[in-house]
């Protein structure tokens, strides 16, 4: 295996683990809280969206400057250091009965949060021209999986061991990848892209992280409204919680194949071609979502809802890292971030005051309008990346 092709798979590897571990404390955080507040109902349920919020937020505002500092510092140090500081404040969790000191340890595990910018600079900076798209679908795909287990894994820890006890598990694998980096990565130096690689204009940029955010959304807007969408369709109590954890998780696994699978028809069929395919499908089941009228028809059409709509997104962060600087590649990375503040919020006030069908149809018109914008910004590469590729651009090294 090739130098660069080895580091995609370390650095795919570790943030499986970051993700699984980030998830992992999330499902049962609050339940702690609850269990640790000294507070009455209200204030505790605002501690808890508080503390639960505070991450998404600061990896928004922090993804770019991971990414800035790759450009002083070698990527490979940051991204040990993050993997460090995050364990350690992980397992710090666990023993404190604070809310406010809880908060900060959030607000600090969501500044280190942008380390998946690090992530993507590093799988940038070793993976040639013609395994780019493909390298950063594998890595949203298994962000995905990670995403999908942790929770599943955390619940059932919280439940055998205690809450103490599974916030040092998590911060111990933290430090355990932590290690993992340090003696299996080989260095990588600081990231300077050449001057000769064509770059996206603000234009493109924008709208790239604007399709991001949109298909993002598709994406997690559903889980915070599942008990009224599920009541509308006749199905209510345990059996509604039951068939919400159903189609969650079925929904995690097709965004995970959909990342995987259409980042590699990218490479074959262009970029442009399988975004708007996958984006406008998307939201066409998006609509359709409105017209079932039955759970088992909702829940196939919002697995493949899910697994076009995250297909979007690794294409074109890969188009993104393919000529940028650290900080560009963590500002569109800061869509993902946004979108999972944003989604869950935006689902809930449309519902308390529309129909989901009045939801879905705006959902559904906002990917549309951004993948209009982005067809027509001019793009940085070739529409069709393979063989056939331009005179003149040639294959950064792996």
């Amino acid at each position: 295996m090739e130098q660069g092709e080895w580091d995609t798979k370390i650095v795919v590897l570790t943030q499986f683990a970051t993700t699984f571990t980030w998830t992992y404390v999330y499902v049962f955080m609050p339940f702690y809280i609850q269990q640790v507040s000294p507070y009455g109902r209200e204030a505790t349920l605002l501690w808890t969206g508080l503390i639960l919020g505070v991450t998404g937020l600061a990896s928004t505002v922090f993804a770019p400057i991971w990414g800035a500092m790759a450009a002083k510092f070698s990527p490979k140090r940051l991204y040990e250091a993050g993997m460090l500081l995050q364990g350690v404040f992980i397992a710090l969790m666990g023993f404190t009965t604070s809310l406010p000191f809880l908060f900060i340890l959030r607000l600090l595990v969501g500044c280190i949060g942008g380390l998946s910018t690090l992530a993507l600079i590093i799988i940038s900076s070793t993976s040639s021209t013609k395994t780019l798209t493909a390298n950063v679908g594998l890595f949203q795909s298994v962000m995905t999986t990670g995403q999908i287990t942790g929770p599943f894994v955390g619940a059932i820890s919280a439940d055998l061991l205690g809450f103490r006890a599974t916030f040092l598990v998590g911060g111990l694998l933290m430090v355990l990848t932590f290690f993992h980096i340090l003696f299996r990565l080989n260095p990588t130096p600081v990231f300077r892209p050449g001057p000769s690689q064509a770059r996206p204009s603000w234009k493109r940029l924008l709208a790239g992280w604007l399709v991001c955010f949109a298909t993002a959304v598709q994406i997690v807007f559903l889980p915070s409204i599942l008990p009224e969408v599920l009541a509308s369709l006749q199905v209510a109590g345990a059996k509604a919680i039951r068939v919400a954890g159903l189609i969650v998780f079925a929904s995690g696994i097709t965004a995970a194949l959909g990342a995987y699978c259409f980042s590699r028809l990218a490479v074959r069929f262009g970029r442009r071609r399988v975004v708007a395919f996958a984006g406008l499908s998307a939201s066409l089941f998006q609509l359709l979502l409105g017209f079932a009228g039955s759970v088992g028809i909702f829940t196939l059409v919002r697995v493949l809802q899910t697994g076009l709509a995250a297909a979007v997104i690794p294409i074109i962060f890969a188009e993104v890292a393919e000529g940028s600087k650290g900080s560009t590649i963590g500002f569109i990375n800061t869509s993902r971030f946004a979108a999972n503040a944003a989604g869950p919020f935006l689902a809930t006030w449309a519902l308390a005051r529309f129909t989901p069908m009045h939801l879905y149809i705006g959902l559904s018109a906002i990917t549309a309008l951004s993948l209009v914008v982005f067809s027509f910004s001019p793009p940085p590469f070739p529409s069709r990346m393979g063989p056939e590729m331009v005179k003149g651009t040639t294959e950064k090294n792996a």
